[in-house]
């Protein structure tokens, strides 16, 4: 691959990976229904976006919301790691990669026994699971964030990560570490802080 091709990430040596992230994006869909997933918001609000992020019937059920940043916060995620485990492929390969993990994770978030883990270790005591298309949405988010980091590269994204983490702390008090962290071993201190909006 010329070094042009590396550098046009819209190259049309591209095109076989991005085919297959829109196929991985396809299949997330079919899961997410197949587990009964509702399309739009179930109360019926259309909106394409929604500025609640805690104890509401509509946080992750449109395109957008305070937690589409954290998956654009994935994307650069994916993209580092992507670029460190599959250093020899092309950035069409690792972008498909990305969304490939991406898709995954929307389908295992949208497990009951997953759901479940949210409802009990965090202040997310309404959630019940990601509409379809909010998963469309986050998994387009992670694409952003793959491009932000691709674009900005490693310092210049690390900056952007760490602002966001803060904005989303300062914003709705939760942020993708602090996710993980009451994921994998909750602190009633942090559900405390977050409950007191």
């Amino acid at each position: 691959m010329s070094e042009t091709d590396r550098r046009n990430i819209f190259s049309t040596r591209n095109f076989p990976p991005f085919a297959a992230s829109l196929a991985s994006l396809a299949l997330m869909i079919f899961l997410l229904f197949w587990q009964g997933r509702v399309w739009w918001c179930k109360l019926g609000d259309y909106a394409v976006y929604i500025n609640e992020a805690w104890n509401s019937s509509h946080t992750s059920q449109h395109f957008l919301d305070p937690y589409t940043l954290t998956h654009v916060l994935h994307g650069i995620l994916f993209f580092w790691l992507a670029s460190l485990i599959f250093a020899r492929l092309s950035v069409g390969w690792q972008f498909f990669a990305a969304i490939l993990a991406e898709a995954a994770w929307e389908v295992l978030e949208n497990t009951n026994a997953v759901i479940e883990k949210y409802r009990e270790n965090t202040a997310s005591l309404d959630y019940f699971g990601d509409s379809i298309f909010n998963s469309v949405g986050d998994v387009f988010s992670c694409a952003a964030g793959f491009w932000i980091a691709y674009k900005l590269g490693w310092q210049r994204a690390i900056l952007f990560f760490l602002i966001t983490e803060i904005v989303l702390l300062l914003w709705i008090r939760d942020s993708l570490l602090l996710n993980i962290i009451m994921l994998i071993h909750p602190l009633d201190s942090i559900k405390t802080w977050q409950m007191n909006i």
